[in-house]
């Protein structure tokens, strides 16, 4: 599902003595020594520009797919169709979706089952590898960038991994023969490993990024959105409860990299767990009506699971900014 979902979406319950309702944000050539008179010797042949994972077309070709696909299994919310072109923490957030729909808005349910299309298209092709990045507009409006990945994880087939909503340009990746240039996951780029990303952004989370989230500019919008989370984790419950978020094993790990000229951008997955638990034996959480889809009852402890992806800039000097990060909450126990 192409969707512009919020970064983190908080959920609604309330905290009762039995059932008492209040709201809760929870959320060239060398000479060879042959005579003159032998003429000139042919050049050696230059060997062919690398191809990439896929060419223009059938990036294009993919995409238009997706597309097509997407499209009709929004208008009907059919999670089993769209499994065919999505995979991973992506997947697990539009089938989300599909799941929640009852819960929005009049306005939001019309929108989640507008046809969309993807223009300005731009693609970031490895030359070797698994998967491929695009960029486009959906329907002119919302600047999206995608993975797509064909491997054993998505059924040896082309299908979308990761859908963001960056809010202003990346810093361009570098291209080589025309062909997105990608970095280890392992190795440093300045004060972070991109196969670090994902606990540093979780970190912001769960401690307000005193661990390895200190290694991250805390002074850009999407850090302090995060941040801000952090801190009001447990406003409306009070002190009858706990709330506190907890890193969990995302449901796809690749880490997807691309050069730029100023460090590397990383593209990560992100997972925790929201624990709401009270204080008192005698009270219980009475779920909102999102964590209601999953499981309405009223109960001592309240475990929401999010699944997410963000996209991360590591430069080569100074602190690794977030651009975009989002989350789906996909179950509730």
């Amino acid at each position: 599902m192409s969707s512009t979902s919020l970064p983190h979406r908080r959920p609604l319950r309330a905290l009762c003595l039995l059932t008492v309702v209040t709201a809760a944000v929870l959320s060239g050539c060398t000479n060879d020594g042959k005579p003159a008179h032998d003429g000139p010797t042919s050049a050696p042949p230059t060997s062919a520009p690398p191809r990439g994972v896929v060419t223009r077309a059938e990036a294009d070709m993919i995409l238009d797919t997706y597309q097509d696909v997407n499209n009709r299994a929004n208008a009907t919310r059919d999670a089993k169709l769209l499994a065919t072109v999505e995979a991973g923490q992506l997947y697990a957030r539009s089938k989300a979706d599909y799941e929640q729909f009852a819960t929005l808005s009049a306005k939001d349910k019309k929108q989640a089952g507008e046809p969309f299309t993807f223009t300005q298209r731009s693609f970031l092709i490895p030359a070797t590898g698994n998967w491929f990045a695009a960029e486009a507009s959906t329907t002119g409006k919302n600047h999206t960038v995608m993975v797509f990945e064909k491997s054993a994880d998505t059924g040896d087939t082309w299908k979308k991994v990761i859908s963001l909503f960056p809010q202003r340009a990346l810093p361009a990746p570098t291209t080589k023969d025309g062909l997105a240039e990608p970095a280890d996951a392992n190795s440093p780029v300045g004060l972070l490993a991109p196969a670090n990303v994902t606990d540093a952004v979780e970190d912001l989370f769960a401690t307000g990024g005193t661990k390895d989230g200190s290694k991250l500019s805390h002074t850009n919008d999407s850090a302090k959105n995060i941040l801000t989370t952090y801190k009001e984790r447990g406003d409306t419950l009070g002190s009858q409860a706990t709330v506190n978020f907890f890193p969990v094993t995302p449901l796809h790990q690749k880490v997807y990299t691309l050069r730029t000229d100023t460090g590397v951008l990383v593209i990560a997955p992100l997972a925790h767990k929201q624990e709401s638990l009270v204080k008192n034996s005698g009270l219980q959480i009475t779920p909102g009506k999102t964590e209601s889809v999953y499981n309405r009852t009223p109960r001592a402890l309240v475990a929401d699971q999010f699944q997410g992806e963000t996209v991360v800039h590591l430069p080569l000097q100074g602190k690794p900014e977030i651009l975009d990060y989002r989350y789906a909450m996909v179950d509730s126990r």
